[in-house]
């Protein structure tokens, strides 16, 4: 649970950078802008399919989400870090896109996914590719808040008190959260443990 110093360092130094860019932007700088899509825009739509699964609306729903930025630019003034605001802005976005089409769960979609799973045999002699696939399917058994705060830190590198900000939530929760899912993915993927929890915690998608 521990951050390095490292860590710290490189994302303090990301914060000075993305002050920076909000800045340009607020003064009308189209290329610190562009900068700013491009960094986050595969990220967010990442993001946004995982809590309403379409990809081609999730694309659209994140377009919106800087569309609405560059047309309030001069005003605009994240109250914490951008990345934090970006998937703030983004989930929100979603949630109202779920209300809009009365959306309601996922349940089927994971009762789907577990049989998928189940079904699934896993050979003795494993490679680093099987391995990775083993475990992205154990995350998909998470319950569905469980699996976000899980993907949002070990995927998408947000600190927990970035999670707690978009998804209103305590930091403390985020860390409950976070606990919960590696003692579920320990106990799942006990045959080949000390494997897999070194590719999770090194896990990109």
């Amino acid at each position: 649970m521990e951050k390095s110093l490292g860590t710290e360092a490189k994302t303090s130094n990301a914060d000075t950078m993305e002050s920076g860019l909000v800045e340009r932007i607020r003064a009308g700088d189209e290329v610190a802008f562009e900068l700013l899509f491009r960094s986050y825009y595969p990220r967010l739509c990442r993001f946004t399919f995982r809590l309403i699964r379409d990809s081609s609306d999730a694309e659209q729903l994140v377009q919106d989400v800087f569309l609405n930025i560059w047309q309030m630019r001069e005003g605009w003034s994240p109250r914490s870090t951008v990345r934090s605001y970006l998937y703030r802005a983004a989930r929100n976005q979603a949630l109202n896109y779920l209300k809009h089409r009365r959306v309601v769960g996922s349940v089927d979609e994971l009762e789907v996914q577990t049989a998928e799973i189940a079904r699934a045999s896993i050979q003795e002699d494993y490679e680093r590719k099987e391995l990775m696939v083993a475990v992205q399917q154990a995350i998909e058994l998470l319950p569905p808040r469980c699996k976000l705060v899980f993907a949002l830190h070990r995927q998408d590198g947000l600190t927990y008190s970035e999670i707690a900000d978009v998804l209103d939530i305590s930091t403390k929760t985020v860390e409950t959260q976070i606990g919960r899912a590696l003692k579920f993915l320990r106990k799942i993927l006990k045959p080949y443990l000390a494997v897999v929890m070194t590719l999770i915690h090194s896990l990109k998608s």
